[in-house]
């Protein structure tokens, strides 16, 4: 198999390395200057050698002209493979008659390698049994955890990433300022932050929730909101505690102003 990635940026490094000599990499603007484990072409030599699946590695908001402009060079039956989690599978110009998607639920950085690929779920979709019969094929080859979603359950799934990953490496930035603020040594919260997120196993998250708004403790949420001078950092302490009131207390007032509830 000969695949092609267009693309230059954090998943194309990535889906180079784990592909290795199968893969040659397609730059569209500048030949990029770090090092790569395959070999690279500019965009107009695409068209210069056959490939068995194409991937588009590009911006999300770039899948629908890239893919228009590789439509006037390559096959028609050529397979094109999209990358992304939040973008539907016709962005893909629809002059290609096989068209799929490879979305890996990993944060992935440039020079970041992944120990094992094995281990990380790749969600895959396909308008034909080509297509299907290429992902499966690729996909088998690189982790054990494939599942197949339609675009809705796939940008669904990526907003969840987004609320578990994104969101709370912010909020990891948030707790870094706190202690940096009076001098405390942020390392002193690494060991509570992998126990967290280690103790999560499929079930439920609710129902591992600790901490003052978990037991309903006003007072402790209070005085925590004393200790915080920026509005954004108070605003966020709210409205996630009143969210974790909501989950964990429903049969009380979770509407979390600062202000002790009296009926509690």
């Amino acid at each position: 198999m000969k695949y092609a990635i267009i693309g230059s940026g954090n998943l194309a490094w990535h889906l180079a390395g784990v592909l290795g000599r199968q893969a040659v990499v397609i730059y569209r603007e500048q030949q990029p200057v770090e090092s790569w484990p395959v070999d690279l072409l500019p965009l107009e030599a695409v068209a210069t050698q056959n490939w068995d699946a194409l991937f588009l590695a590009v911006p999300d908001e770039a899948i629908r002209a890239v893919s228009q402009q590789l439509a006037a060079v390559l096959p028609a039956d050529l397979p094109v493979i999209h990358t992304s989690g939040a973008t539907p599978l016709d962005r893909i110009d629809a002059q290609f008659r096989h068209r799929g998607v490879l979305w890996p639920i990993r944060s992935l950085r440039k020079g970041e390698i992944v120990a094992d690929w094995n281990d990380l779920p790749l969600v895959l979709q396909a308008d034909t049994q080509l297509a299907r019969r290429r992902l499966t094929e690729i996909a088998g080859d690189l982790s054990q955890t494939v599942t197949w979603l339609n675009d809705r359950q796939r940008a669904q799934l990526h907003l969840a990433a987004v609320f578990s990953n994104n969101f709370v490496t912010a909020l990891y930035e948030v707790a870094f300022q706190l202690c940096a603020s009076c001098d405390v040594p942020f390392d002193l919260l690494l060991p509570i932050i992998r126990n967290t997120a280690g103790r999560q196993d499929g079930s439920r998250p609710a129902d591992r929730q600790t901490g003052a708004a978990a037991r309903g403790d006003y007072a402790t949420m209070d005085r925590h909101l004393e200790l915080i001078d920026r509005e954004t950092y108070q605003n966020l302490y709210r409205d996630i505690s009143a969210l974790i009131l909501e989950y964990r207390l429903p049969q009380h007032d979770t509407d979390f102003r600062g202000e002790p509830d009296d009926d509690l």
